[in-house]
Order: structure tokens, then C-alpha cells, then sequence
């Protein structure tokens, strides 16, 4: 599950690595996490996301900075796994690092209970 900042050979991005997108819902943009695998349909062109932002919400699941495998981002970065939404590759700027498993799997629990 490596990172592969550029989209080649292989362009698509796993589970656990964090993006860039530039401005889905606002005019600059933001880090996302990919929660989808490759059994979501057309992996490696669209993956379901997650939000990270710098705002601290009782609910968020901080990153702190051994929660990363690979990268990281430069200020203190929360998860909302109630943000939920997809990206398509197209639009995806640079791979920004990689989660530690203890940390995606926190994420994925929090996910799955919104969803029940």
C-alpha cells in the first residue's frame, strides 16, 4: 500500500493514502483520505473520501503525527468521517502521505457507526 504521489505508471490510490483536491466546495482546497478499495466500482478513476480539515470537532479523529506511515500535512489535521463524498482521479492534484493502519482502521470504525 504504498504512496504513489505521481498517477503514473499506476494512477490509482488506496485505502489509507490522503490526497489533495483543489477546491471541491470551496475555493482552496483540502487534504481527503481514500476509505474506498479497489472493489469500489472503477477504482483508480473515482474513490469514496473523506474529509480532513484543521478545525476541532468533538467528534473528529485527530492526526497526530505518528497516525502516518508516509507524509504527513503541516498543521494539526482532523478526520470527519461524517463527510463523506467521492473523487474523481481527474481531480486529484498530488498524494499527500499515508495512514498508519491503527489510524485508518480508528477512521473506518467511526464511518461504519454512522452509517448503522
Amino acid at each position: 500500500m504504498g504512496l504513489r504521489p505521481d498517477p503514473a505508471p499506476d494512477p490509482s490510490f488506496d485505502r489509507g493514502h490522503v490526497v489533495w483536491h483543489d477546491g471541491l466546495f470551496r475555493q482552496s482546497g483540502r487534504p481527503w483520505l481514500v476509505v474506498s478499495t479497489d472493489d469500489h466500482p472503477f477504482h483508480g478513476e473515482e474513490y469514496l473520501v473523506t474529509a480532513l480539515t484543521t478545525t476541532e470537532r468533538a467528534d473528529a479523529i485527530e492526526l497526530a503525527d505518528d497516525g502516518w506511515d508516509v507524509g504527513g500535512l503541516p498543521r494539526t489535521s482532523y478526520v470527519s468521517p461524517w463527510f463523506l463524498t467521492t473523487l474523481k482521479h481527474a481531480d486529484v492534484d498530488r498524494g499527500v502521505g499515508e495512514l498508519a493502519d491503527a489510524t485508518l482502521n480508528s477512521v473506518l470504525e467511526e464511518i461504519t457507526g454512522y452509517l448503522r
